[in-house]
């Protein structure tokens, strides 16, 4: 009888106790492609996201962190298939300067974030990562979640053609809204094969035709091409089926 009581006990303390400290996720496989902290370029280590921290720590020792960021600094976070597509934020004077457009293209699939943050005081700034393509997904996702931030894709320069640009050049005045749902929610949006995100979402496309794919863990995935029309607003609500 004592011992089912302290089980219950145990749990109830456990259901009380904040949801940031279940919450941490764990990343292994990233590199920094600019410096920051002490951070240096090529420095390989793990990204450690939590609702309140995104630390990046030694891949062999989290103990030794490289820099941490509050997640509620983070400005932008900018995903591409090319490296320096975004380059780190220049504070000169005090002056923080919106991240600048590198031309530079890689070949090959990468997957590159750069994350810009800025607490209002002393943490300002941009680092780019290399991501790997095992889990790019889920930092995207977990960082987005954490930080209330909407990422921001740039898929130029991709030449693969069966993964077409997800986001076209072209004027906003025309661009069609796509009112992406799912059951069960938090499910993977690719778009042309392009991470775009999780469900629910919406995304301002231009007018043509795209290539949606859903994706949950235990779930079958979910693939349709849509068309889409000048100023047309699209809701597309997808049911999931357990495999």
């Amino acid at each position: 009888m004592l011992s089912n009581l302290r089980v219950i006990t145990v749990v109830l303390v456990s259901l009380l106790l904040p949801v940031e400290l279940f919450s941490q996720m764990s990343f292994k496989k990233v590199e920094a492609r600019t410096g920051y902290g002490r951070a240096e370029e090529g420095n390989k280590g793990k990204l450690m996201v939590s609702g309140d921290v995104i630390r990046f720590v030694n891949e062999k020792n989290e103990r030794d962190e490289y820099f941490s960021i509050p997640s509620d600094a983070i400005t932008e976070i900018f995903y591409s298939r090319n490296a320096g597509r975004r380059m780190k934020t220049a504070i000169i004077g005090g002056i923080v300067f919106l991240p600048l457009v590198f031309t530079g293209f890689m070949k090959g699939k990468k997957h590159y974030m750069t994350l810009s943050f800025d607490d209002g005081g002393d943490i300002v700034g941009a680092i780019e990562f290399k991501l790997d393509k095992k889990n790019y997904r889920g930092i995207l996702r977990s960082i987005e979640q954490v930080s209330h931030t909407e990422l921001v894709f740039d898929q130029e320069g991709i030449k693969d053609e069966e993964e077409t640009v997800a986001s076209r050049s072209g004027g906003q005045s025309n661009m069609a809204i796509l009112d992406i749902k799912s059951e069960p929610n938090d499910a993977e949006i690719e778009i042309d094969g392009v991470f775009a995100g999780t469900t629910p979402r919406t995304k301002s496309l231009d007018p043509g035709e795209y290539k949606i794919k859903i994706t949950r863990n235990g779930y079958k995935n979910w693939e349709r091409k849509i068309k889409v029309a000048a100023n047309e607003e699209f809701p597309l609500s997808v049911q999931l089926e357990k495999k």
